[in-house]
């Protein structure tokens, strides 16, 4: 019996793996992993595609969620409405603030 996976991670980067590689070995040879040129040149990339002035790089979802809701004051007694069908860390940042998640649905038929 054949298991469907969840996802194919290599199947969707299978296009890029080249480049992907080179760029590895370019940020290797640099050392610089953290806040560097590459880092620099992504938020800058991203802040143009998106029209805004500035944005922030972060190492993962969860870290941007808790940025996002730190940033709005977000804390003890508030509710943040998130989709129920998520992976865990989508609330994760929520409850990690002293919120609470709200797990809703859409009840828009097809």
């Amino acid at each position: 019996m054949s298991k469907i996976p969840l996802i194919d991670v290599k199947g969707e980067f299978a296009p890029l793996v080249e480049e992907l590689k080179t760029r590895f070995a370019e940020v290797l040879e640099s050392g610089q992993f953290i806040l560097g040129p590459n880092v620099k040149a992504f938020e800058a990339e991203a802040a143009d595609h998106l029209g805004v002035a500035d944005t922030i790089g972060c190492g993962n979802g969860t870290d941007a969620i808790t940025l996002v809701l730190s940033a709005l004051g977000i804390g003890p007694g508030d509710e943040v409405i998130c989709p129920a069908f998520t992976f865990y860390a989508t609330a994760e940042p929520i409850a990690l603030l002293g919120a609470t998640p709200v797990f809703a649905t859409s009840s828009a038929r097809r």
